[in-house]
């Protein structure tokens, strides 16, 4: 179980350097970050807080028109910190 949550770790990691490219880094830190939610959600899967990402980013996606740069992008920031505390506030279990 130590391997699994080093590796969502790892992905975590890369996502948020990802940020540093400014909005092109932005889709990509949440592509890598829905992986490495699933990677969590497979490994931890009684962890609540996973399953409210989830319907966060399903919601996110149903109401996103994808011709518009509003408010609504500030839900993916939320995304990115929400999923690291998530992550990083899990015990880990051998």
């Amino acid at each position: 179980m130590i391997l699994p949550f080093k590796v969502i770790k790892v992905i975590n990691m890369i996502a948020l350097l990802f940020l540093l490219l400014g909005g092109y880094g932005l889709a990509v830190t949440g592509f890598l970050q829905v992986i490495a939610a699933l990677f969590f959600l497979v490994t931890f899967p009684k962890n609540k807080l996973i399953y409210i990402y989830f319907a966060i980013v399903i919601s996110f996606f149903i109401i996103w028109d994808r011709h518009t740069m509003n408010w609504l992008f500030i839900i993916p920031i939320l995304l990115i910190f929400f999923l690291t505390y998530i992550i990083y506030n899990q015990k880990e279990t051998k």
